[in-house]
């Protein structure tokens, strides 16, 4: 079982104001993964899932909506972690380019991984 495609459905963002002046923004990120509203065509299951963002203060909202395409089974109650975060990035991910265009930091502070050497046998 492998996710073979996404779709994004749904895109809402809405920003209140600036934040204001000296305070921390702190995101409140939810990603819901709706087994229950899943559809299967043969052996292809569509599994929905939605990406909500909330800042406190209240200053911006996103939410995304979309379908992740899988080819195989699936426990839909307790979809494996391999089924999530594909799902989980891929969420991220739009939310942080529409938070970019509205002008405000990533959800997730964004990490580099250490650059190593390349090895030649």
């Amino acid at each position: 079982m492998s996710i073979v495609a996404t779709r994004i459905d749904y895109i809402h963002a809405e920003r209140f104001g600036a934040p204001p002046p000296g305070s921390q923004l702190q995101m409140n990120i939810n990603i819901t993964i709706e087994g229950e509203r899943s559809v299967k065509r043969g052996e292809v299951l569509e599994l929905p899932f939605t990406a909500s963002i909330s800042s406190t203060p209240n200053v911006v909202t996103v939410t995304v909506r979309g379908v992740a395409v899988l080819h195989g089974d699936v426990d839909l109650k307790n979809p494996p972690p391999h089924v999530h975060e594909p799902i989980t990035q891929i969420a991220l991910f739009e939310v942080a380019l529409i938070l970019r265009e509205l002008g405000f930091p990533p959800p997730l502070p964004l990490q580099s991984r250490p650059q190593s050497t390349p090895r030649y046998i």
